[in-house]
């Protein structure tokens, strides 16, 4: 597991200004094929546009996610219905990742001007983050948190991204990094904003 250190950065600058995003990345997608190909063999990486008997590779999409409502999400906005400590994101199967889907989470992204939150903290498994306090962040244009290592959800693991927050509203946080399916007619063939169990 990763050693939990971070950097806040501007979402903008991520890719331009912070060179270590590139290779955090590209280890990352590296990592979770090499777990993939293990995981779900005989099947063999198909890229974007997989074949029979391949897996394939996305962006990490929000419908594997629930909001703080506890709704499944088709964006990555949400609106922020009360305040104090929330869970503001979950895996969308109960609070786990879908079966048939590995993620590998490099950092996530506030995508609004207003940022209603002043800490978060996540959980994967029984695995307990520390609490980052983002209120740094706060003179950022969409900041952004990048780890110093790639979070790996697997499938059927329990993810929680809890915050304390500041405001009712809108939200829009992103995660950043890469996600690998093993069936890729249910990212292919279902219609855009559709669940993916």
């Amino acid at each position: 597991m990763p050693g939990g250190g971070f950097v806040i950065c501007e979402y903008e600058k991520v890719r331009k200004g912070f060179p270590y995003f590139q290779g955090l990345l590209t280890r990352a997608r590296a990592n979770l094929m090499a777990k993939a190909t293990a995981d779900w063999a005989p099947l063999t990486f198909g890229g974007m546009t997989p074949e029979a008997g391949q897996f394939g590779e996305s962006t990490i999409m929000p419908q594997l996610f629930r909001d703080i409502t506890n709704t499944t999400m088709t964006t990555w906005h949400q609106w922020f219905n009360g305040t104090g400590h929330q869970t503001i994101m979950s895996g969308a199967n109960g609070g786990n990742i879908y079966e048939d889907y590995k993620i590998g989470i490099v950092g996530l992204a506030f995508l609004d001007k207003a940022i209603r939150v002043s800490e978060i903290k996540m959980q994967i498994s029984d695995k307990k983050l520390p609490r980052i306090n983002v209120e740094e962040a706060f003179v950022y244009n969409k900041p952004t948190i990048v780890w110093e290592d790639a979070f790996i959800l697997d499938e059927e693991t329990g993810f929680d991204l809890y915050a304390y927050v500041l405001s009712q509203g809108p939200q829009s946080i992103k995660l950043l990094g890469v996600e690998m399916n093993r069936v890729p007619n249910k990212l292919q063939t279902s219609n855009c904003g559709a669940a993916l169990a």
